[in-house]
């Protein structure tokens, strides 16, 4: 007997008063029925409350106000099943409910059987000894969590980085009392999140029907032989129920590779009572490495683990295998090390798909994942102020070959490790997540929090070290013990002797630039140059939506920009820095209307992180560079790069462009014009680049030829040449590779766009089907074309968008689109065209 009941689906739920008695409430929701209502399990009250039209939308508008009495209740949820005769013959029939956000309560058939205050590692329990073989009622009580907190917790902590966002104007958002509530830190408000505390259900809730044992977890970590061939070390961990029996079995595990080669051990074994572990070796001929994106294939082994006790046989589910080896090489720096290669990591800061998190489907994991290798990531941080995300979410990382750096979900404050309680509940959650995600191949790094080590030293000064236990000696000695072959650093930014210095571990780059107290810096490109960092895990900037996204979050209201509900969807960090930007760079005037202020802030933003991402690129000791953020938890003016609603913004493209795998930076010095290359590919690249000067008009070109070789996975500069006598103002400096178009030239623009001496580019466009809903676009500009924009149907797919053409330059655009296009449909502008240019 080894059977599985899933209790998802439609739940009943209502919502009662939060001091009263739970006992007696239980009995009276056990068998009475009165003021249910239906919602979806895994979910979130707020899913169902819309459902049941109590709510509007809470991430439109500013209906998430609307939602503050939903924390000031009790919430039950009710499923009622039958049981099977056959149950009485189980060893244990145990029920799991995953994601209990937050404090929870646990009733089945009236009687109290636990309670659980962790939503992110499971409530688990055997309930034979309270089942009927007829109808069963499962009650779950659940409330936001932070309402048993009282002041005197908090006093016990001394003192507090003030975790409310009340300096930036938002005095509804954040919670001191959230870091005694194990479940995402971000609900209670951030500067880039609403307060919309979550409360449900928000995993998966089942039944195991187990007879004789089971298989309780698999770990898989590689080794090389002397052969050089990889020997894959398995641990199975067996529980066999009977209390003083033991069994006859044989543990075997198959590895199969993607074109259908099968590896496998089997081991015969006497099964005691309790905890069993079995370890078996396998050894891999001519082993699949899995790699990063842009660095090779992400092959997964199929994995398959059975028990065989001669009269059953206990299967553990499938799951899939990338074989690969990680290190951290703080020796020289700071690097990840994939298979032996020191790899520069680029990619962004991935926050919860939604603030109601419980809602992301496993559609919107693929779509976003997708679009990060797209963007040329081959990484993603989970930020610890979110969530350890659902298996899709790193099933699809795995697929993409995106690498994970995790951090245990601790942010931006104080946490009381000196209770008991709260280093009992970490511990727990810490040992199921690090065994649930051991095998992904994405996860490369565990990091222990998010800027708590920086806050000791320049936001507490040193008044407490509240949280310090919990990073430095019971989460290493964890992941060590389940992760023995993934790395672990303390924090983010962590290392040296001041937390987030430039010369040892990791950085967060954010007082030098976007949160200097002046204005100029913030929106100054070229002061990510002084950034000397050794892996640089945060730095942003701030840009609006597309136009369909505004009116989509703003519920359609007028599109004012001094409004309290545009103020609602404004980052608190904001302060004033995109109409800056929009002066300084695109239009210095007091009138910046709607169309421009959404056009100007987004290519503002694509400015700021393609010249940031170059100038980190082309330091030969940095290893790392993540954007804060990829995507949004809602609607807003804000960090991420592609939005809510799955639009990409401007600056998606410029990011895109800056992680091309080779990609050639021109920086000023102090004798002239310094080219810089990067090279990420595994082979060592050879060519012919062009460079110098070239007025916008095209009709000056100051150009010569050099030939460069570049070995695999390195980045530096390649030569120089003198600025020349020629004008600022009408004209750039470039360098590009001759006989590679599909390489983005580098340039050098010596003054603000809107200085520059500009006029029509004369654009030219072009379109051929390839096959199916598969076009390329040939677009060319007679003179310099800033911002060349596609405007396409929202089906339609661009390889690229928002780029500047060369005089005389002709790029090659991809489109693919979920319907044939026509040519009506087909727009392209620029910013400094006078007419949009359509096919003819």
């Amino acid at each position: 007997m080894d059977e599985e009941l899933m209790l998802n689906g439609e739940w009943e739920f209502q919502d009662r008063d939060l001091d009263a008695d739970p006992l007696s409430e239980a009995w009276l929701l056990t068998n009475f029925n009165t003021d249910w209502m239906i919602m979806k399990v895994p979910g979130d009250i707020h899913e169902g409350l819309l459902k049941a039209g109590k709510i509007q939308e809470p991430l439109v508008g500013l209906n998430s106000y609307e939602c503050r009495w939903t924390e000031e209740r009790a919430w039950w949820f009710r499923k009622a099943f039958m049981g099977e005769p056959d149950w009485k013959e189980a060893d244990a029939i145990e029920l799991e409910l995953a994601g209990l956000d937050s404090n929870a309560d646990v009733f089945i058939n009236g009687f109290r059987i636990g309670s659980h205050r962790n939503a992110f590692y499971p409530f688990l329990l055997n309930l034979k000894p309270w089942l009927l073989l007829e109808k069963n009622v499962l009650l779950v009580r659940l409330t936001v969590g932070v309402e048993t907190v009282s002041t005197a917790d908090l006093e016990m902590l001394g003192e507090l980085r003030d975790t409310l966002e009340e300096k930036r104007g938002r005095p509804e958002r954040g919670d001191p009392r959230r870091i005694f509530v194990r479940k995402p830190q971000y609900s209670f408000g951030w500067d880039w999140s609403p307060r919309l505390p979550t409360t449900g259900i928000t995993g998966d809730v089942r039944l195991r029907i187990m007879k004789d044992a089971c298989i309780r977890h698999v770990s898989l970590w590689p080794k090389k032989d002397v052969a050089g061939e990889v020997v894959v070390t398995a641990m199975v961990e067996v529980e066999h129920f009977h209390p003083y029996k033991t069994l006859l079995g044989e543990v075997s595990v198959k590895l199969t590779e993607p074109c259908g080669g099968c590896f496998h051990s089997r081991r015969s074994i006497l099964v005691h009572s309790g905890t069993n572990f079995v370890e078996l070796s396998i050894p891999i001929r001519d082993p699949k490495l899995w790699w990063p994106n842009g660095l090779g294939e992400q092959p997964l082994y199929q994995v398959e683990v059975e028990l065989d006790l001669g009269k059953s046989c206990v299967k553990y589910p499938l799951f899939d295998y990338g074989l690969r080896f990680v290190e951290l090489d703080t020796q020289d720096g700071f690097a990840i090390v994939i298979n032996g290669k020191r790899v520069f990591c680029k990619g962004a800061n991935w926050v919860p798909a939604d603030a109601l998190y419980a809602r992301v489907e496993n559609a919107k994991y693929e779509l976003l994942i997708h679009e990060a290798q797209r963007a040329n990531f081959n990484m993603l941080r989970v930020w610890g102020g979110g969530l350890y995300e659902r298996d899709a979410f790193y099933q699809a990382c795995d697929r993409h070959g995106i690498m994970i750096w995790h951090d245990f979900m601790f942010s931006c404050a104080p946490y009381p490790d000196h209770l008991e309680w709260f280093r009992r509940e970490v511990e727990l959650e810490a040992e199921y997540q690090t065994k649930r995600l051991q095998h992904h191949a994405c996860i490369v790094l565990w990091s222990g929090c998010n800027e708590n080590n920086w806050g000791f030293e320049e936001w507490w000064h040193e008044s407490t070290y509240a949280g310090a236990w919990i990073y430095n000696y019971l989460l290493p000695t964890i992941v060590a013990r389940n992760c023995p072959e993934i790395p672990y650093w303390n924090g983010s930014p962590y290392g040296g002797d001041h937390p987030n210095c430039y010369e040892v571990g990791d950085h967060h780059h954010w007082d030098e630039c976007m949160m200097n107290p002046s204005m100029e810096k913030r929106i100054i490109p070229e002061e990510y140059d002084q950034c000397n960092a050794l892996f640089i895990t945060e730095f942003g900037y701030i840009g609006a939506c597309c136009e369909e996204t505004t009116r989509d979050y703003i519920d359609n209201l007028p599109l004012d920009r001094s409004s309290e509900v545009w103020r609602h969807h404004t980052n608190t960090f904001e302060q004033d820095t995109v109409i800056a930007g929009i002066r300084k760079h695109y239009k210095n005037s007091d009138v910046i209307d709607l169309e421009e202020y959404l056009l100007y802030s987004g290519l503002c933003q694509g400015l700021m992180y393609g010249y940031a991402f170059d100038s980190m690129r082309s330091h030969s000791n940095c290893f790392g560079s993540l954007v804060w953020m990829y995507n949004d938890c809602w609607g807003e003016v804000g960090w991420s790069i592609i939005d809510y609603y799955l639009r990409r913004k401007p600056s998606w493209y410029f990011v895109r462009r800056a992680l091309e795998p080779i990609r050639l930076i021109l920086r000023k010095g102090k004798d002239g014009i310094r080219v810089v290359v990067a090279n990420d590919e595994p082979e060592t690249v050879s060519m012919e680049l062009e460079y110098g000067y070239v007025s916008l008009d095209g009709k000056t070109m100051d150009l010569d030829r050099r030939q460069v070789e570049i070995p695999a996975l390195t980045r530096g500069e390649v030569f120089s040449f003198p600025l020349g006598g020629h004008d600022p103002l009408s004209g750039l400096w470039i360098v590009r590779a001759c006989a590679n178009p599909a390489i983005s030239p580098g340039v050098f623009r010596a003054a603000d766009y809107r200085q520059l001496r500009i006029m029509d580019p004369g654009i030219s466009l072009s379109l051929k089907n390839e096959g199916g809903n598969r076009y390329t676009a040939r677009v060319g500009a007679q003179a310099y074309a800033h911002a060349v924009v596609f405007k396409l149907p929202d089906h339609a797919i661009l390889s690229d968008n928002y780029f500047d053409l060369l005089p005389g330059e002709t790029r090659v655009i991809g489109i693919t689109t979920l319907m044939p296009l026509n040519a009506s449909e087909i727009v392209v502008t620029c910013l400094n065209s006078t007419k949009s240019t359509r096919l003819e």
